[in-house]
């Protein structure tokens, strides 16, 4: 699946964030560390149903996509401060995809998986949010 539209979707809906990018903007940084806040679109699985057809195919698909936030909170070495920011700009990012089909001629809307702590270190606090979509791989 293209996540482009995904991309799209968070640029048109997102507030307040210094930089929304893709994979390869989150590769980019390297070890630099991103403007906070940040966030990132990475895509993480893809995972296939056997064909049901004979003479084509058709799978049925579920994406699994990451979007990766970055806050910065340098006045609190525990993160606990960023934390409170964390959760107004993942409800942007809830509110913006769960429920919304980035192709509904073929898939299914966006849910909710999970969310985790990558990481805290230099006054930034890095989070994944884990979505899954499920669309469908034809040829008939």
């Amino acid at each position: 699946m293209n996540l482009a539209p995904v991309l799209a979707r968070l640029k048109s809906q997102l507030t307040g964030f210094v930089v929304i990018g893709g994979a390869a903007d989150l590769q980019s940084i390297d070890n630099d560390a991103p403007p906070a806040p940040s966030c990132f679109l990475v895509m993480t699985s893809e995972v296939a149903e056997d064909n049901t057809l004979l003479g084509g195919y058709e799978q049925r698909l579920t994406i699994g996509f990451s979007v990766v936030l970055v806050v910065s909170n340098v006045a609190d070495a525990t993160g606990s401060a960023a934390m409170g920011d964390l959760e107004a700009l993942r409800s942007q990012v809830k509110t913006a995809l769960i429920g919304w089909p980035p192709e509904p001629a073929i898939g299914e809307p966006v849910r909710y998986a999970a969310g985790h702590q990558l990481r805290f270190d230099d006054g930034l606090l890095w989070w994944a949010d884990e979505f899954r979509v499920i669309t469908y791989l034809r040829s008939v």
